[in-house]
């Protein structure tokens, strides 16, 4: 059987698909109108509009995607967009899922012929079977150095940092705003407000991002989604599958079919029954 990817996209209307060991992550998203809910990554992501409009806020800025536009997003930023006019998204991106050490993106957009070409490169190279790795990588490499920024960016507060990095410690446990407010040595009102000014998101929305990429690894090793909901610290699985489609497009298992090829242990159980 022909798996997701190989299949005619234009039947298809989100689609994942993994290489170079996991750690790069290809996503299309075809004749899509819905918004997406600002969120944010802990891992860089690039993107092309081939087709459609859309109104997007990143890091509290305003910016306006178009066709031909690519999207460079650095982890950490946080963005969010919705529709604009009658033409649906059709949307390529990879996520750079294992690249700790890739420089920091200029953008969020990016005018550049030549690593627009090399962003199509990729989405053919990982629409083709079997996968040529070797290519893939090549042209990553030469994507991302196309994307780079002169210099570092500005770090974030010291402050805002340590809230961050206790988020990252307690994903998968109740989070109360004093505690945070404590690891950052400031009080809840300032807590607060130094968080959001920093990520462009509250602390809580950029736990429930946190969430989402955790249960997205779990469901990528093959974890239920009832397992992976509860792992992440979601309050149940309809909790997870709303939060991880508004911030990834696509449902939890819908995901792990299109990256494991097989279904959720608990959905595969039901069908053997019917």
């Amino acid at each position: 059987m022909a798996s997701i990817m190989e299949q005619d996209v234009r039947h298809v209307r989100e689609s994942v698909r993994r290489a170079l060991g996991g750690t790069l992550e290809f996503r299309r998203f075809a004749g899509l109108d819905r918004p997406f809910a600002a969120h944010a990554h802990d891992y860089p992501v690039i993107g092309l509009v081939r087709e459609g409009c859309r109104l997007m806020e990143c890091n509290r800025r305003a910016y306006r995607l178009e066709a031909g536009q690519l999207l460079a997003l650095n982890a950490g930023d946080a963005h969010g967009c919705i529709q604009k006019g009658p033409v649906p998204l059709v949307y390529d991106s990879v996520a750079l899922l294992g690249f700790p050490d890739c420089p920091p993106f200029e953008g969020p957009i990016v005018e550049s012929a030549e690593a627009s070409a090399y962003m199509k490169d990729i989405a053919a190279l990982m629409d083709a079977t079997p996968l040529d790795e070797g290519a893939i990588e090549e042209t990553l490499y030469l994507l991302i150095d196309h994307l780079c920024a002169p210099a570092d960016l500005k770090p974030r507060d010291e402050a805002a940092h340590a809230m961050a990095a206790y988020l990252r410690d307690h994903v998968g446990q109740t989070v109360r705003l004093d505690a945070l407010a404590e690891a950052a040595g400031l009080d809840k009102y300032r807590a607060l407000r130094t968080f959001t000014a920093a990520f462009g998101l509250t602390p809580m929305r950029y736990l429930a991002s946190l969430r989402v990429e955790q249960a997205r690894e779990l469901l990528a090793r093959g974890a239920s989604c009832a397992d992976a909901a509860f792992q992440a610290g979601f309050s149940d699985q309809a909790h997870l599958t709303r939060a991880f489609k508004e911030r990834l497009g696509v449902t939890p298992g819908f995901y792990q079919r299109a990256v494991t090829g097989k279904s959720s242990p608990i959905a595969s159980r039901q069908k053997a029954h019917l």
